[in-house]
C-alpha cells in the first residue's frame, strides 16, 4: 500500500514527508483549492525532491492546451486530473508517445472520480470509461458536482465496490482511496485497504490548518501505516 500526501505549500513540508517516506507528494494548481500553488511555486517545491518522480500535479484545466502548458512548465509526468473527458485524457497521452527524449518518464494520468454515499447507474458507467484510458482513478468524496478538498469520507463498502469496478475494466489500474483520509482510518481498514486499493491519499488529516502540515502527525502516519 502506497502513501500519498497531497496539499504541498510549503519547503519544509516537502522535506519532511519524503524523508518520512511518502511515496507520492501532490501540489495542486486549482484555484478553488485552500491549498492552491503558483506553476512557478510548484516548480520551486518539487526542486528539493530527491527523488521528482514522486511529484503528483493536481489540476483541474478547462482545455486540453492548459493541461499541456502546466505539463511542460513543471516537467512533471504524474496528472491528477478533476476534469477532461476521457477523449481529452487518450489525447495527452497520445502526444506523449512523441516526447523528443524516449528515455524519458511516460506520461500517467490519475482521474478523480468523486463519489457520494452510492453509486448510480451513471457512476458507474463513469468509472468504467475511466478506467480504460487511464493508469490509475482516485475516489474522492464529491459535493455539488466537485471532488477534492471536501474532508469527507467515502463509506468504504462504496469505495470498494468503485474500486471492483475499475479493476473489472482493468486489471492493470491502479486505485487510490481519498476524502477524509488519516490514520485513524487507516489502521481501521487496514485488511480492507490492502485488499482493493493500491494507495490512500491524505491531505486535511495530517494538517493543523488548510497547507500547513504537522510533522507529528506525518510520522505516526508513517509509524502507523500499512507499509
Amino acid at each position: 500500500m502506497k502513501i500519498k500526501i497531497c496539499g504541498m505549500t510549503r519547503p519544509e513540508d516537502v522535506r519532511t514527508c519524503e524523508d518520512a517516506g511518502a511515496d507520492f507528494l501532490g501540489f495542486i494548481n486549482i484555484k478553488r483549492s485552500k491549498r492552491f500553488v503558483e506553476l512557478e511555486d510548484v516548480v520551486e517545491l518539487r526542486s528539493l525532491l530527491e527523488d521528482k518522480n514522486r511529484a503528483v500535479l493536481v489540476l483541474e484545466p478547462e482545455t486540453i492546451e492548459e493541461a499541456i502548458f502546466a505539463i511542460e512548465k513543471t516537467g512533471i509526468k504524474i496528472l491528477q486530473l478533476h476534469s477532461l473527458s476521457p477523449y481529452g485524457i487518450k489525447y495527452l497521452k497520445w502526444r506523449d508517445c512523441f516526447k523528443t527524449c524516449p528515455l524519458e518518464e511516460d506520461l500517467r494520468i490519475v482521474r478523480a472520480v468523486g463519489i457520494s454515499d452510492e453509486l448510480s447507474d451513471e457512476k458507474k458507467r463513469e468509472i468504467e470509461d475511466f478506467a480504460r484510458v487511464c493508469d490509475a482513478l482516485i475516489f474522492d468524496y464529491e459535493v455539488e458536482g466537485k471532488s477534492g478538498g471536501t474532508g469527507r469520507q467515502i463509506p468504504i463498502e462504496t469505495a470498494v465496490e468503485a474500486s471492483k469496478i475499475a479493476k473489472n475494466i482493468k486489471k492493470s489500474i491502479k486505485t487510490v482511496l481519498a476524502g477524509g483520509m488519516n490514520t485513524e482510518r487507516i489502521k481501521a481498514h487496514e485488511k480492507i485497504l490492502n485488499e482493493h486499493f493500491d494507495c490512500v491519499d491524505i491531505n486535511s488529516g495530517v494538517e493543523d490548518t488548510p497547507g500547513i502540515k504537522n510533522p507529528l502527525k506525518i510520522r505516526d502516519l508513517f509509524n502507523k501505516s500499512l507499509k
